[in-house]
């Protein structure tokens, strides 16, 4: 057994979410020397609702995590999961497989997040054209839940700085009720890291409480009221029409979002540094 494999398979199942929970049916497999296998967990999470509500009941999520091994070595390899999300209270699972290359390494709550529904903001590593130097950019992540490809994924959507979602400024355009600026700075936080921020605002005359989330393709924020139904943009502002804040992308900017070639992208763990993975002819990556 490869036992620096080994060690890096269990740190890089810690950083993704899933601790020490899998580490002895890791061992177990790849001592058997199978050729792929696949490793399953479930886990819990507390939506905002139910926080206020706890007899909604907790959110499940299973994970199978699959595994291969390498055909040049005895090397293994975590290449991609998939997410099972059952929600409380719904007789819908959602379901995505996330890879670890191409998704930018998600972590097993970011894919809570984003099969929630939910946008956030990650750290992503660009080499410029002509260069081999990685630049770090913030980076948006959205999942599409409304369609399917050919594979049965959700599109994932990548808004990149080119694209100029600000944040703070998409706060500023919506008429929250006394919110400061540190209420602001908090606000951001939540929404940068995937989670719904709740607040006080004026729909029509009324002030009621919201729930909202980052919407960076359309430059602004998605509002819920406190059963979490979607409350339109046009009640938020009923004199503004079909202007910037309902009007989505244009083909120019909807083409900034996601055109950034995945060779470019080199993304890593955070204990990485600046160590290079070992690839192999298929494209697997391991330690």
């Amino acid at each position: 057994m490869n036992e620096k494999n080994l060690e890096y398979l269990k740190k890089s199942l810690d950083y993704l979410g899933f601790g020490a929970k899998l580490n002895d049916v890791l061992e177990s497999a790849i001592s058997r020397e199978l050729p792929s296998f696949t490793l399953g967990v479930t886990q819990r999470y507390t939506s905002p609702q139910a926080k206020k509500n706890p007899t909604l009941g907790s959110d499940q999520v299973r994970f199978m995590l699959n595994f291969n091994r390498s055909k040049q070595s005895d090397m293994y390899f975590l290449n991609d999961y998939e997410v099972t999300l059952n929600r409380a209270g719904s007789t819908l699972p959602v379901r995505q497989v996330f890879d670890l290359e191409r998704d930018n390494r998600i972590t097993a709550l970011q894919a809570y997040k984003l099969l929630s529904g939910n946008s956030l903001e990650r750290d992503v590593y660009i080499k410029s054209e002509n260069s081999e130097i990685s630049e770090k950019k913030k980076v948006w992540f959205k999942l599409n839940l409304d369609v399917q490809d050919a594979y049965g994924n959700h599109p994932l959507k990548k808004i990149y700085p080119e694209f100029k979602f600000e944040l703070s400024d998409a706060i500023d355009k919506y008429p929250f009720k006394a919110l400061d600026e540190s209420g602001k700075d908090a606000m951001m936080k939540l929404l940068r890291n995937g989670n719904l921020a709740q607040a006080e605002m004026m729909v029509g005359k009324k002030a009621v409480q919201v729930f909202i989330t980052a919407n960076p393709q359309f430059k602004g924020l998605d509002v819920f009221d406190k059963n979490m139904a979607i409350i339109r943009q046009d009640e938020i502002f009923p004199n503004k029409g079909a202007e910037k804040n309902t009007a989505g992308p244009t083909e120019q900017g909807l083409s900034q979002i996601n055109e950034v070639n995945a060779s470019q992208q080199e993304d890593r763990f955070p204990w990485e540094g600046n160590q290079t993975a070992e690839v192999s002819q298929n494209g697997e990556i391991g330690r």
